[in-house]
């Protein structure tokens, strides 16, 4: 009965996840239409690149940011307070997922934000504003917690640098799916508080 229940809930999640992201990427796709742009995935080029080297380009930035984003993440629960806090409150939120839940709301939610802020937004408002904004929809509640809105800001801008040299939304969508499923896992599978724990040891051993 209790796996019943728990697939139930997964299922629920999933569908919810898919369902709110799906609109906001056909948010995006029609704000990019009404632009008259031929396609969301696509946008000019600074550097004037062929189609072949803009993806290749595209792929290799969003392969080092995302790399060196998955690494600063464990860093930053590792050694900050907001960041330990941050990661506690997301795991007791979203609860025991799945690795198929994981990859549901890491591609969707992945390919909608970019699609919505990099695909359709950012050609209208331009890179400062639209990564303003994507860091403003990541404000949390609580005060203590606002770092984490600076820190959504800065990775828009960083997504929305690889669209402007490359002309390919592709990068962008592929560094932030990767980020996500890594770092929705290392949720899933750490407990800051362990961390804490750790931390609080090593420091009475250092004193001692």
């Amino acid at each position: 009965m209790h796996r019943r229940v728990v697939r139930a809930v997964v299922r629920t999640r999933a569908a919810a996840a898919i369902a709110t992201y799906t609109l906001l990427g056909l948010g995006g796709v029609l704000w990019s239409h009404a632009r008259g742009d031929t396609s969301i995935f696509r946008h000019p080029s600074a550097f004037d690149l062929p189609t072949t080297a803009g993806i290749a380009l595209a792929l290799g930035l969003g392969g080092l940011l995302a790399a060196a984003t998955i690494v600063s993440t464990r860093l930053l629960v590792q050694r900050a307070r907001w960041a330990r806090t941050l990661h506690s409150e997301f795991r007791e939120l979203l609860g025991p997922m799945t690795r198929g839940e994981i990859a549901v709301f890491a591609v969707s939610s992945g390919v909608a934000e970019e699609m919505f802020f990099r695909g359709a937004m950012q050609p209208s408002l331009g890179i400062a504003l639209t990564s303003i904004l994507f860091g403003l929809i990541h404000v949390p509640r609580r005060r203590e917690l606002w770092p984490w809105s600076a820190w959504a800001g800065v990775m828009g801008a960083l997504f929305g640098l690889i669209v402007l040299a490359t002309g390919e939304l592709i990068g962008a969508i592929a560094a932030h799916i990767a980020i996500n499923y890594a770092n929705l896992h290392y949720i899933r599978r750490v407990d800051a508080a362990s961390l804490t724990t750790r931390q609080g040891r090593s420091s009475e051993t250092l004193s001692s």
